[in-house]
């Protein structure tokens, strides 16, 4: 960091003037491409299903079954 300060002070103020407008372009984008990661994300998690009451259940009672079931001996 001392380097890139160090650097930076070697400039005029013409030049220092363009790495702020490039720091703020790649701060600018930076926030865009959060926002679009956001949104995806929103957009998958809607699509997440949902179970009732009633499918759990089921899925309970499969589960239990299961567990009673014997494989065949050859």
């Amino acid at each position: 960091m001392e380097e890139l300060l160090m650097k930076f002070g070697l400039l005029d103020s013409i030049k220092r003037q363009e790495i702020l407008d490039f720091l703020d372009f790649l701060l600018n984008k930076q926030k865009k491409e959060r926002a679009l990661n956001f949104k995806s994300y929103k957009k998958q998690i809607l699509q997440v299903s949902t179970w009732s009451e009633e499918d759990i259940a089921e899925m309970e009672t499969n589960s239990k079954r299961l567990s009673q079931w014997q494989a065949p001996k050859w």
